[in-house]
């Protein structure tokens, strides 16, 4: 089964740009079936990456999008 991570660019915000941890972050969300590594609050799709943090309050837990410069 394939996980595909949906990227969703917000205004202040960019992928994340080292590529060591950003390739470690997709990692871990392809094994968590595309769940948050770092944000599990259920499996009802709460936690589906992008989180509801990040896509309502702008918080990115796992640190796949940073706060751009």
């Amino acid at each position: 089964m394939k996980t595909l991570i949906k990227i969703v660019r917000k205004k202040g915000f960019v992928l994340n740009p080292d590529d060591e941890e950003l390739t470690d972050i997709i990692n871990s969300v392809i094994i968590n079936e595309g769940h948050c590594p770092t944000h599990i609050r259920d499996r009802f799709g709460h936690d589906q990456c992008p989180c509801s943090d990040y896509l309502q309050n702008n918080i990115c837990h796992c640190k796949l999008y940073i706060h751009q410069n």
